[in-house]
């Protein structure tokens, strides 16, 4: 038997409650064995100030409150459905089977400082991209224990030729990877690889990207 309860977040939560993550919620969430979680903004509540829009102001603190460091993102194509792919029937035919295994409490999203100030043509925004060592490693041994499970073969999504953030990304995983010598590693830069998934999807396994490249 299962027992379910049901908890307002984001929009539903502004509406009913004036506020994205009302305390209930989070502390039904605590008690619950298994969390199943809806849809949380839209187009109703964008003009809201950044910080209350649901996005932002639910989504985001329940990533960071429950420690929820891995998400993994399948993409199939299952044999029969290939005239319903977006893709060339051509690249369709070879089919594909990836997990994207996806950082989702490091990265720019969560990084400070971030904001705006300065007025007129000095007025500015600013985020800032920050991993931490023990931060790569984790999601690193997700995407390898993934691998073996599968096909055996990680591809790192990062952007080494420019980013600080992604040379430490790059560098930690290499060393992860001597730990799963039965998994084949390869690196490929963010925008090179939005383009192979495209001409290519059956060529990747798991897919190891940081919060924002998951994206």
């Amino acid at each position: 038997r299962i027992t379910t309860s049901h908890y307002d977040v984001g929009g539903a939560a502004i509406d009913n409650h004036g506020q994205p993550l009302p305390p209930a919620t989070v502390e039904g969430c605590e008690q619950a064995d298994a969390v199943l979680f809806g849809s949380v903004g839209g187009p109703k509540w964008e003009h809201l100030p950044p910080d209350q829009q649901p996005e932002r102001g639910a989504l985001l603190p329940l990533r960071k409150h429950f420690k929820l460091f891995s998400n993994l993102r399948p993409a199939k194509l299952y044999q029969g459905l290939e005239a319903f792919c977006p893709l060339r029937a051509d690249i369709a035919a070879n089919g594909f089977d990836i997990l994207c295994v996806r950082e989702l409490t490091g990265g720019i999203y969560f990084g400070q400082p971030k904001g705006r100030e300065g007025s007129g043509q000095y007025e500015k925004a600013f985020d800032t991209e920050v991993y931490h060592r023990f931060e790569i490693e984790r999601i690193a041994r997700i995407a390898f224990e993934s691998a073996r499970k599968r096909r055996h073969k990680v591809t790192s999504i990062d952007k080494a030729n420019v980013l600080q953030s992604s040379i430490l990304w790059r560098e930690i995983v290499n060393e992860i990877a001597t730990e799963y010598p039965d998994v084949e590693l390869a690196h490929m830069y963010i925008d090179n690889a939005t383009m192979q998934l495209i001409k290519d999807p059956s060529q990747f396994d798991v897919l190891l990207c940081s919060n924002l490249f998951g994206d």
